[in-house]
């Protein structure tokens, strides 16, 4: 009689427990599907932001966006094979002088990190973190250095060029690279 007291408690016990399961499974399926709509809207809401403010929270990426495109831009501004090269090379040595940049900047963050895993000073966090600031700083500098020099081997033609497709509403960082090379999807 115990045993069978026992069964009846378990099956009891288990009907509810699996029908209670279905339930909230299809429950969280529906919040799930919700949250998925919900999560999609914001990411395309945070999409549109981030090129509206890039210019505004990000301004020295348009010159990192010239010194990486401009070389290539030959037959969109009728580039001459003499500049070509000279932005090809200028590009270069700024790519081998952020490489130094980036390698400075690795070895100060992970003296910061020590810092910050030994429970240091203020101070001592204070100065690490003004140590990775500047090697930042230095590197955003070189940078618009470097792009100011890329606009100065173009004519003043070629210059008009560059600053139209960059402030147009398809502008470099927006995806104008595409239609300054003739290419849309």
């Amino acid at each position: 009689m115990k045993k069978l007291a026992v069964l009846v408690t378990a099956i009891i016990f288990l009907t509810g427990f699996t029908a209670n399961a279905q339930m909230h499974h299809g429950k969280n399926q529906k919040q799930g599907q919700k949250k998925g709509m919900m999560m999609q809207k914001r990411e395309m809401m945070q999409g549109n932001m981030m090129q509206g403010m890039m210019g505004k929270q990000m301004p020295m990426k348009k010159y990192m966006m010239t010194i990486n495109k401009l070389p290539g831009m030959q037959s969109t501004l009728s580039l001459s094979q003499k500049q070509t090269e000279k932005l090809i090379d200028l590009r270069t040595a700024f790519k081998k002088k952020q490489a130094e940049f980036k390698g400075d900047m690795a070895k100060e963050r992970m003296e910061l990190h020590n810092l910050l895993d030994q429970n240091a000073s203020v101070n001592e966090v204070r100065n690490q973190v003004e140590k990775c600031t500047s090697i930042h700083v230095n590197m955003m500098v070189a940078a618009y250095e470097t792009a100011n020099k890329m606009k100065s081997e173009l004519s003043d033609e070629q210059k008009e060029q560059l600053k139209n497709m960059m402030s147009s509403k398809g502008s470099m960082m927006n995806g104008g690279m595409k239609k300054m090379h003739g290419t849309t999807n």
